[in-house]
């Protein structure tokens, strides 16, 4: 962690005065894990009600549970009147794709910069200011995760960047890797590594466990052990090849079945 693309706070500090408030945006993309967003969206937003520019966008990626109920239920419906939570509902999708989820839902947040964070994460409390005081220390070329290895889908960039590097590699199908792509492609395009696990007395990106039993539910192929082996292999074969932009001549992203729910 001493390498000059990673940053360090022995070299470079932490602030504790923000010098400017960024957009932040969470962004997190949901099928058939309502039970686990129960749990955690509500906590995460009042985690992070310190900080004034974040909005927490919340993709229903055509979720076959009681997801839309509980998105628009009395619990949720103050944080969507004050823009706090930006929902989106997608319907077009009977498979759950991680890249194809994820790029739909950046490419429609307004934030300066993303980071993703999965219907089984608990940001931790004051994560969105703590996210907001590293891109201070790295205002461009930055990608900001968990760590190098291990970062299970906690990853997140300046959004013109994220499309400079062509958004989440759609060619990786199913379950696995889309995220470890994104950061080392990040690092070969040049951009510092922001990390923040276990630099805080606050633990941020704390998971909930899913039983390896569900991983593969909603997926194409669920048996994910072998998407995970292929999208490795794919995306250190590119990797090796410098390829650092994905998508190439792909409307990546796309889907024309999304709305923003609104009151």
């Amino acid at each position: 962690m001493n390498s000059p693309s990673v940053w360090s706070p022995r070299s470079q500090p932490l602030s504790f005065a923000p010098k400017s408030l960024r957009r932040v945006s969470l962004v997190t993309t949901c099928m058939g894990r309502v039970e686990y967003l129960k749990r955690t969206l509500v906590q995460n937003i009042l985690d992070n009600l310190d900080y004034p520019n974040v909005e927490f966008v919340v993709l229903n990626y055509n979720s076959p549970d009681l997801m839309h109920e509980f998105m628009t239920s009395a619990e949720i419906r103050p944080f969507i009147r004050d823009a706090t939570v930006r929902y989106l509902i997608l319907t077009s999708r009977t498979y759950y794709s991680f890249a194809h989820s994820r790029n739909v839902a950046v490419l429609r947040s307004t934030g300066d910069l993303f980071v993703n964070v999965d219907a089984d994460n608990f940001t931790g409390k004051g994560f969105a200011s703590f996210i907001n005081l590293l891109a201070d220390i790295q205002p461009r070329k930055a990608v900001f995760a968990a760590g190098k290895r291990r970062i299970h889908g906690r990853v997140g960039m300046y959004i013109d960047e994220f499309k400079e590097l062509g958004g989440y590699d759609e060619s990786l199908k199913g379950y696995g890797f889309d995220d470890q792509s994104l950061l080392r492609r990040a690092l070969l395009y040049g951009c510092k590594l922001m990390w923040w696990k276990k630099i805080s007395p606050a633990e941020f990106g704390h998971r909930i466990l899913t039983p390896r039993e569900e991983v593969g539910i909603y997926l194409e192929n669920d048996d994910w052990q072998a998407t995970e082996r292929n999208n490795r292999l794919s995306a250190r074969q590119k990797l090796s090849n410098r390829e650092w932009k994905a998508n190439i001549g792909v409307a990546w992203g796309y889907a024309d079945s999304v709305v923003q729910y609104k009151l």
